[in-house]
This record gives structure tokens, C-alpha cells and sequence, in this order.
């Protein structure tokens, strides 16, 4: 008898019985979603202690009681069974099989890995062969598969109705086509998925059941007697999840009061990943919650150490929170319903500078209810700490008194690795917060957003939305009443009517200083001033990237400042080690969400020789008309990559310029590249030469290089030649330079020349101040080629 048939004897004595499933799971001491798993079949062999509690709370016989376990113990079938969450292991009819030699293992667990789905013969041989593939890999591959049947198949008869596993060729591979009760693999997702699900319904005793239940599937590391996979993709992504699902478990255990059960799994995930915050902020309230406090606080001393002397890094909000968490004992079984107060993210230990803007958020928010505006928004580029400034700036309102009544705060998540935080979501969250019932809470977004604005009516809050998406997202979350008040901060400058906006740049000169001092000591950085000025600005006076040079050089105390700006010198992302990767990753969150063309563009600027450029001078770095290269480049300006500057010429920042070469030196072929800087060069001497035929009384008209701009700008008369002039006196130095660089020989001579002339003529006068002047500052380097013309 088969699990199928275990169900509906268990479905049919419910029913006859008159019970609801949760009325039959409350007798029976059991979970909702661990009766329905084996009402519809999903539990291949329930326990016999299950199936008398069941029998018992539906009131069956003893006769009844008896066949249904029977039932449920009978063998079910000449069934197989693949595990790999530990040691591969094959069970045919119950007993374990031999896969056979290891390639036999590897290309097994290969294909479990990814189950019902073609893996090619390439990838196939790449990891069981582990060195260049014989000659016969195609044949001998087929030789494995066909002996792997074999050993897989049940002895006794069976019918297609046992639904047994498959290797299958197809598609230039194989596929292990496989039942999902018949890997560990797909069970164990199914049930952490069906754990959620319960966790978030508010069934936390049905989540808690169903994660041990997903987590007991584990025997060890996935396929961990074959090394030669330790290191595949799908085993280090299934070590994740398994991660990932052993925190949920434990936070699972925290809210019931049941802390000890999770202790062993979280000691072992922050064993095996040592800087992993998540785990040892869960497993610091696990211990603290089962009465260690003192352990607790052991594990959060042991882990900001390693961070500082391995990743010059300081602890993050959440391991942060955790620790206040600890040393207020607030780890109850029932923790204290969180006070408006408490909404907000922890305070900025070593917040610095940003004294004017602050300024002016609290003379903006500290104002009377209908004075000040219901929307401030701070938008500014990646990194330039935008969540830092609005959390002080909150702290500071709430401890003068200000939005005594209720603080709300969430992450939206626009920028960030994960999806948009969906604003029902979010709703929901914010609801039961402000004391909505369970039962009560509203079901569409609309209904949800009505009760949140009533809840909110004539009380003063304080909404913080952080890192948002758009204004379709945030258009739900806004309060409505005057005595509200939302602070928001983003990226993006959002479109939001009476809102007001504080745009967040990058740190003045000093600002930057005194976090560089705040971080690595101000004795240190008074003994080397001009070292320390060299590494504020090599980062670019970026606040993210002072601070992850500031932490590298505290964790180094053999380091002087001299060898930190010697190594910002010759690779400023690069040097900053891990903490560069996590500044590029910045970056990367808001260059992935560029379309095509907008990355095209964005490669094109990273070529361009000078500080900035007009938008007519990337129509043609791009070879693309005008009118599209403005709403690239307005586009690039939106997700903050690039910037307009006071003459409104487009300019890449500092740190952006430097993460746009690189990456068009990835993206953009060589060939590309060449094209687009001999497009420029033909763009700056023919506009030159142009503009100088108003000017130069001779009407200068040399026989020139290369070829005309497919569109040039309006030069019409004198006047706007000179205001051409002018304004690209700078770039047009850099040109020469580039020109000279890259071997171009007559575009560099001949844009020379026409300089010199026109400056010989007119050069006091376009200098006098009757033309709007681009400064000059030394050309910047481009995305290089590995020759020259």
C-alpha cells in the first residue's frame, strides 16, 4: 500500500469524524501543515506515534487504529531513492546500493544536482574526469550511464506506477529524471519552502516542525565524499540555502521559546563560515535566550575582532542589534511587543560631518505639524551614505522629542541584490506593528494602505522608507495626515508632488578628514597630513570608500599613510581589497539595472579624455544622434552614474569614472573601442575647424583627416563659435593629448594647429569672460587599447 492510499484513509476518517484539518491537527498535537502533508500523500512512511494520534483524535477503533498503521508500515513498493545531502547514497527497496567507481558517483551526483533538467556531456566530463577528457569520454560516459541503470534498478517486479528515477539522454546530455519524494534534494526545498509559508501565516509550531523536519534530511556536507565536487556550483549554493534555512529555523525557535533546539545547527554554520553575521547574531540570541548571556557576548567579541583584523570592517546593523539585544536580556521567549521608538535601525556609532545637512533636515522636520512638508526625500549616488545621514538625522528628532507618537522604518530594497520589497509586504508589516490583529489584517494593497493611514491619523510619526525603488513603491507607504511625516532616501530623484528633496553629494574636503581621523585616530593622520589628504582625495572624497580605506589602514598598523596612498595610486579599486569589492558592488546594483544601449553609453563616457563633455560630444563618442544620447545620458544621470555639472556638461565621478573604464574594458572590444575614440578625435578637429572658419580672417579651410560628424552642432555665426570654443577649450587640449597617446598623428597635429591659431587671434577675448569658460584640469586617463595607430 502506497502513501496515496495511507492518505485517504486518514482524509476519510477526518470527514466521517466531522473535523476541520485544524481542528484534527489540535487533537492529534500536530501541525496543520504536517497533517496536510500526509493527507495529500507527501509523507511516504509516517510515524506509527503519528498515526495513533491521529486515529485517537478522529476517534477510530481499535480495529480502525491497527489497519491504519498497518497501512502506513507496509513496504511501499520497489521504490529508489537518491540522497546527497551528505555522502551519496543510493537505497533500492530500502537497502543501500553501490553506485559503483567514483566517475560512476561523480557523474550521479552530478545529475541530482540538478534534477529533471538536461546536464551536457561537456559539463558532465569537465567534473568527472577532472583533468582534459580522453578521447572516448563521449563513449565511456554512455558505458557509466548504462551500469548506473542497472545498479539503480529494483530487483523485484514493479509497474510504472512506482514512479521510479530515470537517466535519460537527451539534448546532448543526461537527465536524471526523478520523482521529487525520491531525492533528498527536492524534499528538503519543498519542506523549508512549506516551512515559510506556515512561519509567515503565523503557524510558527507547524514552521518549527517542518524545518526540523528539512534540516534532519542533512547526514553532512553535500556529496562529501566527493571532493572533486566540493567546489561545483550547485554544492556551494545548496550549502547556502542550508544556511540560510538554519537561521530562519532558529529565529523560528526564538519566537516559541525553544532556543535550545536551534543551538547545535547555528554553532555549526558559524563554524564552517566564520564571518558570517547572520548566523552568529542568530546564534548570539539563541545563547543568550538558553541563558548564556556571557557566551553571547563571547561570540560577538570573537566575531568584531575577526572582522576588523581580516576585513577592516566594523559589525553590521544586524549583528549590531543583536548585541543590544543581549545586554537589554531582551531574547524572552515573548519578546516585548517593539515600541514605536525601537523601529528605528540602531544609531551611527562613528557618524561624522555632514553638519549642514543635518542642519537643515532637523530645521525642515522640527517644525510644527502643516509647516513642515509630509515627504523629504534625500537622493544621492551609491555610497555617499544616504541612510547613515537620515537614521542620525531621526535619532536626533526622537531624542529632542520630536514624533514622540510613532516611528516606522523599513528597507525597500531598490538597490540592493534582492527584488523590490513588494509594498503590501511591507504594509503588513508596519500594521501589526501598530496593533492590527492577525484576523484582521486587510487583504489588498488598497484596503491596507486605508487602515495604515487611519491608524497613523493625528499621531506624530516619523515614516523612514529606506533605499526606494520608485514612487510607484512608496506611493502606498505614504501617511496622509499633516501631524506625518515621511523621510525617504533613494537614489532616484522621485517625482513626488510638495516633497523635499536634499540632494547628498559627496564629503567636503574636511569632512572627509575627520572620519579618516575618527576611524584610524587623529594622531595618526596629524603626523602625515599630505598622505592623508592624498588618500581622501584618491577616494574621491567618497564617504563610502574614506571609510573602507580608513578601516584597511587600522587593521595595518605597520602600514604609514604613504603606503596606503602609494597603493590608492596605482589601483584605487583594486587595493581596497575586499572592502573595493563591496564598493564596486554598489555600483554593479545600479549598473545591472541599465538597459543595453544605457551601458553602451555609459562604456562610450569612460573614453572620453577630459573632465567632462557635452551631450552633442557623446551623440558622437557614441555615434548616435543627439536627441538619443540625452536620454541615455539623462537615464545614466537618474541612477546616479553620472553627473551635471555647474556649466551643464556631463562629468563621471570620481570613483564612477574609474569603475566605467573598467568595465568597458570587459565590455567593449577592442575594435569598438578604436571606432568610438576615432569618431571623437573626427568630431573635435572638424567642429574645431569649423569654428574657426568665423573666426579667422583668412577663412581657414585646411584639407583635414578623417571625416565630418554625422551631426554637428549649431556654429552658425561668430558668436556661438567663440561660446563653442570656449566651452571646449579643455576638452580639446585632452584630445591632443589622447591623439598624441594613441599614434593618431595627423588628428593630433591638425587639432593642434587650429588651436593655436584661433588662440593666436582671439584667445584674450574668449579668455576675457564674455564666454561661459569649462575649466581646465588635467586630462583624465581612458579605458586603455592594447595598441597604438
Amino acid at each position: 500500500m502506497r502513501a496515496e492510499d495511507v492518505a485517504g484513509m486518514v482524509q476519510e476518517a477526518r470527514r466521517r469524524a466531522g473535523l476541520t484539518q485544524r481542528e484534527a491537527a489540535r487533537l492529534a498535537g500536530l501541525s496543520v501543515a504536517g497533517l496536510r502533508d500526509v493527507e495529500q500523500g507527501r509523507v511516504t512512511r509516517p510515524r506509527e506515534s503519528t498515526l495513533r494520534r491521529l486515529a485517537y483524535a478522529m476517534g477510530l477503533s481499535l480495529a480502525e487504529t491497527h489497519e491504519l498503521i498497518r497501512a502506513g508500515s507496509r513496504d511501499a513498493g520497489p521504490r529508489v531513492r537518491v540522497d546527497l545531502l551528505g555522502p551519496l547514497r543510493v537505497l533500492v527497496d530500502g537497502h543501500p546500493v553501490d553506485p559503483g567507481p567514483e566517475p560512476q558517483r561523480v557523474l550521479l551526483g552530478l545529475l541530482a544536482l540538478s534534477p529533471n533538467t538536461t546536464v551536457g556531456r561537456d559539463t558532465l566530463a569537465k567534473w568527472v574526469w577532472d583533468t582534459r577528457p580522453p578521447a572516448t569520454a563521449a563513449e565511456s560516459m554512455q558505458s557509466r550511464v548504462s551500469r548506473l541503470r542497472r545498479r539503480m534498478r529494483p530487483q523485484r517486479p514493479h509497474t510504472e506506477a512506482d514512479r521510479l528515477p530515470a537517466l535519460v539522454a537527451a539534448d546532448g546530455g543526461y537527465r536524471l529524471v526523478v520523482p521529487d519524494d525520491q531525492l533528498d534534494l527536492v524534499v528538503f526545498y519543498r519542506l523549508v519552502d512549506q516551512a515559510r509559508r506556515a512561519d509567515s501565516s503565523g503557524d510558527r509550531a507547524g514552521a518549527h516542525e517542518l524545518f526540523e523536519r528539512a534540516l534532519g534530511l542533512w547526514r553532512g556536507a553535500p556529496l562529501a565524499d566527493l571532493h572533486r565536487l566540493h567546489s561545483h556550483p550547485g554544492v556551494v549554493a545548496l550549502t547556502r540555502e542550508r544556511h540560510k534555512a538554519v537561521v530562519e529555523y532558529a529565529a523560528n525557535a526564538a519566537a516559541l521559546g525553544r532556543n535550545k533546539d536551534a543551538l547545535p545547527l547555528l554553532q555549526e554554520v558559524a563554524d564552517a563560515e566564520p564571518l558570517h553575521e547572520e548566523a552568529h547574531a542568530a546564534l548570539m540570541v539563541a545563547l543568550a535566550g538558553s541563558g548564556q548571556q556571557a557566551a553571547a557576548l563571547a561570540v560577538f567579541d570573537t566575531l568584531r575582532r575577526r572582522l576588523a583584523d581580516e576585513l577592516g570592517a566594523v559589525p553590521g546593523p544586524e549583528l549590531t542589534h543583536a548585541h543590544q539585544r543581549v545586554l537589554r536580556q531582551n531574547v524572552s521567549a515573548r519578546p516585548e511587543p517593539i515600541s514605536a521608538h525601537r523601529q528605528l535601525p540602531p544609531d551611527i556609532a562613528e557618524f561624522t560631518g555632514r553638519a549642514t545637512e543635518l542642519r537643515a533636515l532637523r530645521d525642515i522636520l522640527a517644525g510644527p505639524p502643516g509647516d513642515r512638508p509630509t515627504v523629504c526625500c534625500v537622493n544621492g549616488m551609491a555610497g555617499v551614505g544616504k541612510t547613515r545621514l537620515a537614521v542620525h538625522a531621526a535619532h536626533q528628532l526622537t531624542a529632542a522629542g520630536h514624533f514622540a507618537d510613532v516611528q516606522l522604518y523599513a528597507d525597500l530594497g531598490g538597490h540592493s541584490a534582492q527584488p523590490p520589497a513588494d509594498p503590501a509586504a511591507v504594509l503588513d508589516s508596519f500594521l501589526r506593528t501598530l496593533g492590527v490583529p492577525n484576523d484582521r489584517l486587510p487583504r489588498s494593497l488598497d484596503e491596507r494602505t486605508e487602515v495604515y493611514r487611519e491608524r497613523l491619523r493625528y499621531r506624530n510619526a516619523l515614516v523612514l522608507l529606506d533605499n526606494v525603488a520608485s514612487a510607484e513603491q512608496i506611493a502606498p507607504l505614504l501617511p496622509a495626515s499633516p501631524t506625518n511625516t515621511a523621510l525617504i532616501t533613494g537614489r532616484r530623484a522621485l517625482e513626488l508632488g510638495g516633497a523635499h528633496t536634499l540632494p547628498l553629494g559627496v564629503f567636503s574636503a574636511a569632512d572627509a578628514r575627520d572620519l579618516l581621523s575618527t576611524v584610524v585616530g587623529g594622531s595618526r593622520v596629524a603626523a602625515a597630513p599630505d598622505d592623508a589628504e592624498a588618500i581622501v582625495r584618491l577616494c574621491g572624497r567618497h564617504p563610502l570608500a574614506v571609510a573602507l580605506a580608513a578601516r584597511r589602514l587600522r587593521a595595518r598598523p605597520a602600514w604609514t599613510m604613504a603606503d596606503l596612498a602609494n597603493r590608492l595610486t596605482a589601483d584605487r579599486l583594486g587595493e581596497l581589497g575586499l572592502g573595493g569589492r563591496r564598493l564596486t558592488a554598489t555600483f554593479d546594483l545600479s549598473y545591472s539595472g541599465l538597459t543595453p544601449d544605457e551601458r553602451r553609453m555609459f562604456h562610450m563616457l569612460a573614453l572620453h579624455p577630459g573632465a567632462d563633455l557635452s551631450g552633442t560630444t557623446a551623440a558622437a563618442l557614441a555615434g548616435i544622434s543627439s536627441a538619443r544620447a540625452g536620454s541615455l545620458l539623462d537615464r545614466l544621470v537618474r541612477e546616479r552614474l553620472l553627473a551635471v555639472n555647474e556649466q551643464g556638461r556631463y562629468e563621471l565621478p570620481c570613483l564612477v569614472d574609474e569603475y566605467a573604464r573598467q568595465t568597458a574594458e570587459r565590455a567593449e572590444s577592442e575594435a569598438t573601442r578604436e571606432a568610438a575614440i576615432t569618431r571623437l578625435l573626427d568630431y573635435y578637429l572638424h567642429t574645431a575647424a569649423r569654428a574657426a572658419a568665423f573666426l579667422l580672417p583668412d577663412g581657414w579651410s585646411p584639407e583635414l583627416v578623417g571625416g565630418p560628424p554625422a551631426e554637428k552642432p549649431a556654429l552658425e555665426t561668430f558668436g556661438e563659435a567663440k561660446l563653442w570654443l570656449a566651452a571646449e577649450r579643455a576638452d580639446l587640449a585632452s584630445a591632443v593629448v589622447l591623439a598624441t597617446a594613441q599614434s593618431r598623428w595627423g588628428h593630433a597635429w591638425q587639432l593642434a594647429d587650429t588651436i593655436r591659431r584661433v588662440w593666436g587671434s582671439f584667445g584674450a577675448e574668449i579668455l576675457s569672460g564674455t564666454c561661459a569658460l569649462s575649466p581646465i584640469r588635467p586630462p583624465r586617463p581612458t579605458a586603455p587599447l592594447s595598441g597604438t595607430r
